[in-house]
């Protein structure tokens, strides 16, 4: 499982959402190095780890993340998790195999939930590309405003880079996790603490913000809850700035 590492200081890990890589954090890893050290991974058949048989089912997709964490952070030093979307089920389960060695955990909009059926995704097909490299740009930027940014002026060109490799490098169904099921009976067993971050303009008919915030609040109690403004589900790329400065309130208290 490979990862990013940069700064000193207490372990900070970042969980990437699916078809990412660390690049999900690009813009949250130098600052966050400034007080601890941050290991930005790629999950496992993603970005440059190695890939998983495509058989491989969700339980055991999380049983190998925990076997290779533990050879990766190996011991009994305190963790501080942050994960996003795909990510963030994937740290959820994690934090609570690891007990009280997890003190914070912070999930930017997650997944993780029951599968159930709500409204259709308006993506685009990234094999309707073929080997038009403008075409295949164009339904990642495309796909980045369904699903990811609120904004088209957050669509940058580098954003559309982090997507295109992300697609490009993914090699395992992260709806297997995603929709899991996983999420909430992990929130309820965990130790250490819980923040949660999901973007205001992350609600919509496939992801409807209100009924998902309130099935963690349910879980969670007292929920430490902040709805980050002028961003979609990439809030962590799409208003950094905030996302940031809640993550650093929430890894130093």
């Amino acid at each position: 499982m490979a990862a990013r590492t940069r700064g000193s200081g207490p372990d900070v890990v970042l969980f990437h959402g699916g078809m990412g890589c660390w690049r999900h954090w690009t813009r949250n890893i130098e600052p966050l190095a400034e007080r601890f050290t941050v290991h930005a991974l790629d999950h496992p058949s993603y970005g440059a780890s190695a890939s998983v048989p495509r058989e491989t089912t969700g339980k055991e997709y999380l049983d190998l993340v925990h076997r290779l964490f533990l050879e990766m952070l190996p011991g009994d030093a305190p963790l501080r998790f942050a994960g996003f979307s795909f990510g963030g089920a994937i740290a959820a389960n994690l934090a609570r195999r690891l007990g009280a060695r997890v003190t914070h955990l912070c999930l930017v909009s997650p997944a993780g939930f029951p599968p159930r059926t709500f409204g259709e995704r308006p993506t685009r097909s990234y094999r309707e590309a073929g080997d038009d490299e403008q075409l295949f740009r164009e339904i990642c930027r495309h796909n980045l405003l369904v699903n990811m940014l609120s904004d088209p002026a957050s669509v940058t060109e580098e954003a559309v880079d982090i997507q295109a490799y992300g697609v490009r490098h993914a090699r395992f169904n992260s709806r297997k996790v995603s929709g899991g099921g996983t999420l909430l009976d992990d929130l309820a067993r965990l130790d250490g603490r819980v923040r949660l971050l999901w973007g205001v303009g992350d609600d919509s008919s496939f992801r409807p913000a209100d009924l998902l915030i309130g099935e963690i609040g349910r879980v969670v109690g007292d929920l430490d809850l902040h709805r980050i403004p002028a961003a979609g589900h990439w809030s962590a790329y799409e208003n950094a700035g905030e996302v940031n400065r809640l993550m650093l309130e929430f890894f130093t208290s």
